[in-house]
């Protein structure tokens, strides 16, 4: 017996519940929850103004999520949360070589992504769009997202320095949850579009709200549990190891 990180599999109706969950901790502290998320999303402004801001925002976003995280996970607990707990990461060297070949890792494949869009809008404008591309552009970004949407989180809380290791985990949880993540996309992207009616002023709930639920759902797919070596036959599914610890 060893321990290995398990990936769970959750029902389809399990994105509404993190929403409901998300909501009851946003209610608890509804200003802290602003705040954090209006530092973090300004922070992707400024970083959009300058290329060197641009990449200095890379490297600082991945310690904010995990700042964010913590908050969350502590709330969680019955603490009452602050900016102190959100800083926190930049403050811990475990963490800090690991966040920034996250972040490094993020930039480079950004930049084919980058270059594709760059090009499909052109081809917009002119009204002449290759689909092909269209495909490959949006396979990539889909890849990308499902590689990313977990690392932080495998990274800080699971304490895996390793990026494959963090990568595949990411991975096989969308994999895995693909209903449960539709569900819970589907009614991110109606809450978002109430911005528009709203002069997004809905964005102060909408985007905390969402921040929120999603890390609610890394906190149901992942779980150490033992592993049997011995189980070989594959019937488990369920139960399987992915990442060692």
């Amino acid at each position: 017996m060893k321990l290995q990180l398990v990936v769970r599999r959750a029902p389809a109706a399990a994105g509404l519940r993190w929403l409901q969950q998300g909501w009851t901790l946003f209610k608890q502290q509804p200003g802290l929850w602003i705040q954090l998320v209006f530092i973090i999303h300004l922070s992707t402004l400024l970083g959009a103004m300058h290329p060197l801001l641009g990449v200095a925002v890379a490297l600082l976003n991945p310690f904010l999520t995990a700042g964010l995280y913590r908050c969350i996970v502590a709330r969680q607990k019955g603490e009452t949360v602050g900016l102190t707990q959100f800083w926190q990461p930049l403050k811990e060297t475990a963490c800090r070589a690991v966040f920034i070949r996250l972040a490094a890792a993020n930039m480079l494949l950004s930049i084919p992504l980058t270059l594709l869009a760059t090009e499909l809008y052109q081809q917009v404008q002119t009204g002449s769009v290759n689909f092909l591309l269209l495909l490959i552009f949006v396979s990539g970004m889909t890849l990308v997202l499902m590689l990313f949407a977990y690392a932080i989180a495998i990274a800080y809380f699971l304490k895996e320095s390793r990026l494959v290791p963090i990568f595949q985990a990411s991975f096989i949880a969308c994999w895995r949850n693909v209903q449960p993540l539709s569900v819970y996309g589907v009614v991110a992207m109606l809450l978002i579009s109430t911005g528009i009616p709203s002069l997004f002023i809905s964005w102060l709930v909408v985007l905390p709200l969402l921040s929120i639920s999603f890390f609610l759902s890394f906190t149901e797919f992942f779980a150490l549990t033992p592993v049997d070596n011995d189980d070989t036959d594959g019937k488990n599914d369920d139960k399987a190891g992915f990442l060692e610890v």
